[in-house]
């Protein structure tokens, strides 16, 4: 060893001489002035000797099994380092004792430390160790939320709606057309479901229904829970084409109108506004007793069954108004020409009441429900030919009017001569 002198100087340095009653009535002696007998000079230099070279054997044998120990686990060097703290007071414990001998003292270092290598060896014991861990772990790994997350996935613990099942949701359609519209209830109790269109999300409520309407060509979702129902939405994929002859058609003194459709595969509803239509040899009939714009609608089914549909307008080049003239002339050499009666009151044959009034004072000047006595321009009141190149009015009522008839006609006249 290179530094043995260096770990014998650092050894004596820490280390302390026990108690010695012959060697300090000796040193006593010395300092009295008298002079020890030989006998107890030399067992003194013994007795340090011996004391030196055991203090030595135990700090080298001590050092050695500190170096060996430090491989050993933390709770081992603790138990080390409590047994070492334990030997080093134990000398203190013999100077405090003065009734002892330096014989004793030096057995007691000698136990202390075959003692002190005992408790090393105990402390390292795996037996020793592994009895003690598990009390540690048990106390220090015990964690209830882990527990309580095992119990949720094997399905002990949840929230409601997930221990609860969705009713199946009773769908009428599964095939939409744009425009469509269908009613979805909710048979939940508790639970809501949703309905998604165009990447839009609407909520029914348990026990709710809504009506939702197709707006988009694609599909619409109904889902409950991890269900999900699909609706199909169609777009018309038919066109309709109406033809139709603004000029008046006389039937028997009823004004018609004939429109046709092509396009369709299937049949066809007709609409009309204000007048009234009927459905002839396939195709549509309007009668428009009165004004001169029309406006028809056609729908029919497409090959989807989507409904598909037309609207046309026309503009009549004349009006009904029961087919009359606007002047005539008394002096006239046709008879047809020398009175005044609406010609489609001849052709239909109904009942019907006819009055002439002047126009400046409001005074009915003739009247009639006969369509052979038309008004020649006599005033009955006088029995006078009216004043001639001048405007009369006039106004027919009618007693029993078709569907979309006016009750009443009204015009002017002008009388020439």
């Amino acid at each position: 060893m290179k530094n043995i002198d260096q770990i014998i100087k650092k050894s004596l340095e820490n280390h302390e001489l026990p108690y010695n009653e012959a060697a300090w009535e000796s040193m006593s002696k010395r300092l009295d002035g008298t002079t020890p007998s030989p006998f107890y000079r030399k067992w003194w230099v013994a007795a340090s000797i011996g004391t030196i070279l055991v203090g030595s054997a135990i700090f080298f044998s001590l050092n050695s099994k500190s170096e060996s120990s430090k491989a050993i686990e933390p709770n081992t060097q603790i138990a080390n380092e409590s047994n070492t703290t334990v030997q080093t007071n134990k000398p203190t414990e013999n100077r405090l004792n003065s009734h002892d001998t330096p014989q004793t003292n030096t057995l007691n270092e000698q136990q202390n430390a075959s003692n002190s290598t005992e408790k090393v060896e105990e402390s390292t014991n795996p037996h020793r160790i592994s009895n003690e861990i598990p009390e540690v772990t048990a106390s220090n790994n015990s964690n209830p939320p882990i527990i309580n997350a095992q119990k949720s996935e094997n399905g002990n613990h949840g929230t409601p709606s997930e221990q609860k099942t969705y009713l199946p949701v009773l769908i009428t359609q599964t095939n939409l057309c744009i425009g469509d519209e269908i009613e979805i209830t909710n048979p939940n109790d508790g639970l809501s479901i949703s309905v998604v269109q165009n990447n839009r999300t609407q909520i029914i409520k348990a026990g709710s229904k809504k009506v939702i309407t197709a707006n988009n060509e694609g599909a619409i979702e109904v889902v409950s829970g991890k269900t999900v129902q699909t609706i199909t939405v169609n777009k018309p994929n038919d066109k309709l084409y109406i033809s139709a002859d603004p000029t008046i058609l006389y039937d028997n003194g009823i004004p018609s109108i004939e429109f046709n459709v092509a396009g369709n595969e299937s049949g066809v509803q007709w609409s009309v506004e204000k007048y009234h239509g009927e459905i002839r040899n396939g195709n549509f009939i309007v009668h428009p007793y009165t004004g001169k714009d029309i406006t028809v609608k056609v729908t029919s089914k497409d090959l989807n069954g989507c409904t598909v549909s037309e609207t046309k307008n026309i503009t009549l080049k004349e009006e009904y108004n029961l087919q009359a003239v606007n002047t005539f002339n008394i002096n006239s050499n046709d008879p047809r020409n020398t009175r005044f009666m609406p010609y489609a009151l001849i052709e239909r044959n109904v009942a019907f009441e006819l009055f002439i009034y002047d126009a400046k004072s409001g005074r009915v000047i003739y009247k009639t429900n006969d369509t052979s006595s038309g008004w020649d321009g006599t005033d009955m009141n006088t029995g006078s030919v009216v004043q001639l190149n001048s405007i009369y009015g006039w106004k027919v009522i009618m007693k029993n009017p078709l569907p979309g008839e006016p009750k009443e006609y009204k015009g002017t006249i002008l009388v020439n001569n």
